[in-house]
């Protein structure tokens, strides 16, 4: 996607200078209300090395939704990484006002971010469980000091894809049907993190199939859709989307849009880029489209800072698909064959993770999908020759 250079200079000048264009968690919940819900995923009080002791804390503070579908041997909890420096705690305890939207047909983003340019993100944290159904519980207690227990995952020599390094499970603590839902988490990759081609990172999933919408598994709207995150070459950030796309008009034409007929679909690949060695935080919002109406909104900010927000999507093309479900934590090398594996055992770290979730699909305005007005739209400026074949009128579009 080209961008300006003059904006992106901009763009790191006013976030190297001042910490009040980061956007609060607080702020998010309340903008998008998301306050029936929430939930932070808790870390055990000491690190757990044994892949079954790590696994059995999943699966009892976590709740997870079914089994760990691969990688139990590649969970474990350690010591946060950054000890007591290089910590999201303090960033995130800066007071911050509401970043400014760019607004594009499709979709706004801003310049290319990066830890060096998004000097504050945003919201206090615990490391402590917490869950509620009560719209007064927008906000944690306290932060996690540093030196925290953390979630670490492994990429083995030579994993990618194929169940052979990280994992993969959905997390689902809330057990409602909810529209609407933020996805916040701070990530550690390790020092001199080598990106190869690119790898999976946790988003959002919903709809009744449990298995469907990663590895290949196009969707329709019907059964589910999920959005993950994914890092690049070089650590460019996208968002990893199963979601229909062809039901809206010029779809994957458009700027920021990125279609594969065999895999997911990118967003805004390259608005933000992740580094190795720093904590950074990610919020990600989404909210639900109107059945037959392209209007769902994926929204992703990085340290604070909105790095994109797409509100004409079609997240799903029937009401069979009723809500998010939840966290769905996937991660791993790749991509399908071994052109992306990591070269060497790898990891990165997890903590903070939190959910928000709300009732209400998307009201925004969006173009109708499968009505006859968006097709007639489509080719209103076409020339038209009109033919008489058989004694009928015969019209052509050139």
């Amino acid at each position: 996607m080209r961008r300006s250079t003059s904006l992106y200079t901009l763009g790191l000048l006013i976030a190297s200078t001042s910490s009040s264009f980061a956007t609060t968690i607080e702020q998010l919940v309340e903008q998008w209300s998301v306050t029936e819900g929430n939930f932070t995923f808790p870390m055990p009080s000491q690190s757990l090395m044994k892949r079954e002791d790590a696994a059995s804390y999943l699966y009892s503070a976590w709740d997870l939704s079914g089994r760990i579908s691969w990688g139990t041997s590649d969970i474990s909890f350690v010591s946060d990484p950054a000890g007591s420096s290089n910590s999201t705690n303090a960033r995130r305890q800066v007071a911050s006002t509401t970043t400014t939207s760019y607004t594009h047909h499709h979709h706004s983003s801003s310049s290319v971010l990066s830890p060096s340019s998004t000097a504050a993100a945003a919201s206090e944290t615990s490391s402590s469980a917490s869950s509620s159904t009560s719209s007064s519980s927008t906000s944690s207690s306290s932060s996690s000091s540093s030196g925290d227990t953390v979630l670490r995952i492994e990429y083995p020599q030579g994993s990618y894809s194929n169940n052979t390094g990280g994992t993969q499970f959905n997390a689902n603590p809330l057990n409602g049907t909810f529209e609407r839902m933020i996805l916040a988490y701070d990530i550690y990759f390790s020092s001199d993190y080598q990106w190869v081609q690119g790898g999976k990172l946790p988003g959002l999933k919903g709809g009744p199939e449990t298995f469907g919408c990663s590895g290949g598994s196009e969707t329709d709207g019907t059964g589910c859709f999920s959005t993950r995150l994914m890092w690049r070459t070089n650590g460019m950030g996208e968002v990893y989307a199963y979601i229909p796309t062809m039901s809206i008009k010029n779809f994957c034409s458009d700027t920021g849009i990125i279609c594969n007929s065999d895999y997911g679909t990118s967003l805004d690949r390259g608005s933000f880029s992740f580094v190795s060695g720093q904590w950074q935080t990610i919020y990600l919002v989404v909210v639900l489209n109107e059945v037959g109406v392209a209007n769902g909104v994926v929204q992703l900010y990085y340290n604070g800072v909105q790095a994109m927000n797409f509100q004409n999507l079609e997240l799903r093309s029937a009401s069979s698909l009723a809500g998010i479900n939840g966290m769905f934590f996937s991660t791993f090398f790749g991509g399908s064959d071994s052109t992306w594996a990591t070269p060497t055992e790898q990891f990165t770290y997890f903590k903070n993770i939190q959910l928000y979730a709300g009732s209400g699909e998307s009201t925004a305005s969006g173009q109708k999908i499968g009505s006859a007005s968006s097709i007639s739209s489509r080719f209103s400026m076409l020339p038209v020759v009109t033919a008489v074949v058989a004694g009928c009128f015969l019209t052509l579009f050139l």
